[in-house]
């Protein structure tokens, strides 16, 4: 018999879900009626999100149409963040178990989307399984986004925060548990059949050109919405969709734009129950696209010390502008070469650093309309000295396995005494492990310590001279 309502409740979840996503649906109702130590202190009216999320919308209207919430507890008010309820063990457990929930309770599947925890929204409690929230529920009273994305919202508060207010102000113990027991009685009251006006587009312009990745999309506020969706499509009549973002404020940003692209955008409202029709679309040209790095290659050793860059060419790009660094982040500080208005697809760098981990990348331009960033490559100088390794008084005889699995091993030829500094860099040019090594005569074996998972430099330094090598750790 449990088996069998299980199974039923399954597919009423189910046939839920693909309602209220294909065709919106009303909002539920209801009022949460409150009492502290027997005395009515007022009412909390909610609405939920089913076209948001049906799951946990049907889950609550099953458990109001049992009466499951009837005389559980806002166990837990914590100021400044939320209150908490909905446990049975609230009914006549021990105040030690309010909380912890039963075993027997029918877990919901998570439903996370991108409504903002702002004050007077609820959503579904859990344990640290996304997928364990089952009857008790949250209602913040204050904006809370660092929730965002990592619990269920599927409700919110349309009337009675002042009660809201009211409770998590409740004299509480070290445990947030209110001294005097705040009981709720729900019941259901109707439907919202609103349907949310369209939004107006702000940002781009209609016929802005040179649009980035970077490239923020914002749009007007719409009573009542709680998630906007921005699409974009090469087509404007969006027969076929391109971008999809869901977001829970007025705007969004996309960072994987095609560059040279005519694009067109539209955004449009939900709140909880049904959509808005499209907004107006607007149209944009995005900015030149990306070039493809040449040489020197990712991640390439004993690049000499005033190499050729060279990229392709990419159509409408008139100029390109070529950065090296020695960080990934490319900042004023740490910037050796930036220089615009590069009309070929190669340009001669000279003076770097020898035996030093460099990034570069190259930007397109159309005129003085700025294009796309390539994405960064990575590159080592190599020797200091440029002298052989033959004529060093050791030899790296072996480095294995490589790639590692575990340890990690150097294996020494020295013809007399010597002192190295090791120093291993992640492709980021961070030090992840440095020591001194003392080879002698004959052959000597190095257990290094074991590396994360990832590409590495390795590079041996002596007075003589110095050895790099590439290192992978699996």
């Amino acid at each position: 018999m449990e088996a069998m309502k299980k199974t039923i409740l399954s597919f009423v979840l189910m046939s839920f879900a693909l309602f209220a996503t294909a065709q919106g649906i009303d909002k539920p109702q209801y009022q949460i009626a409150t009492h502290r130590a027997g005395t009515f202190l007022g009412n909390i009216n909610i609405e939920l999100f089913p076209l948001i999320a049906p799951l946990h919308t049907q889950n609550f209207d099953s458990l109001v149409n049992d009466q499951f919430f009837d005389s559980t507890a806002f166990h837990r008010v914590v100021p400044g963040f939320v209150i908490q309820g909905g446990d049975p063990n609230t009914v006549s457990g021990p105040v030690s178990t309010w909380g912890q929930g039963q075993p027997w309770q029918q877990n919901v599947p998570a439903e996370f989307n991108a409504v903002r925890h702002v004050r007077g929204i609820l959503g579904a409690a859990r344990d640290n399984d996304p997928n364990s929230a089952n009857s008790q529920f949250y209602i913040c009273v204050a904006n809370s986004t660092f929730l965002d994305g990592n619990y269920t919202v599927y409700g919110k508060v349309t009337s009675g925060m002042n009660i809201v207010d009211t409770i998590v102000a409740s004299p509480r113990d070290a445990n947030d548990v209110p001294l005097q027991k705040i009981e709720m009685f729900v019941t259901y009251t109707g439907v919202n059949d609103s349907v949310p006006a369209a939004p107006t587009l702000n940002n781009p312009a209609n016929g802005a050109t040179g649009v980035l990745n970077t490239q923020q999309f914002t749009f007007s506020n719409v009573p009542g919405a709680v998630l906007y969706t921005l699409q974009l499509s090469t087509d404007p009549g969006f027969s076929s969709i391109t971008h999809s973002v869901n977001t829970g404020g007025t705007s969004a940003i996309v960072s994987n734009l095609m560059g040279s692209t005519n694009y067109h955008w539209r955004v449009i409202a939900n709140n909880g129950g049904h959509e808005s029709t499209p907004s107006s679309y607007r149209s944009f040209n995005s900015a030149t696209a990306a070039t493809t790095l040449i040489f020197p290659a990712d991640s390439a050793l004993g690049i000499n010390t005033n190499p050729v860059f060279q990229w392709s060419s990419v159509p409408n790009a008139t100029s390109y502008t070529l950065q090296v660094s020695t960080s990934a982040t490319f900042t004023t500080q740490t910037m050796v070469y930036n220089t615009a208005g590069i009309t070929s697809t190669s340009q001669q760098v000279t003076g770097l650093n020898a035996n030093t981990l460099y990034y570069w990348r190259v930007r397109t331009a159309n005129g003085t309309e700025q294009g796309f960033y390539s994405p960064k490559y990575v590159f080592n100088t190599g020797t200091s000295t440029n002298i052989e390794e033959a004529v060093l008084p050791f030899t790296l005889a072996q480095l294995y396995p490589n790639p590692a699995t575990n340890q990690l091993f150097l294996v020494f030829d020295g013809q007399a005494e010597t002192t190295l500094q090791l120093d291993i860099k992640d492709l980021k040019g961070k030090s992840v492990l440095t020591q001194s090594i003392r080879p002698h005569e004959g052959q000597h074996q190095v257990q290094l310590e074991p590396l994360p998972p990832g590409v590495y430099l390795l590079v041996l330094q002596s007075e003589y001279g110095n050895i790099t090598r590439k290192v992978v750790k699996l």
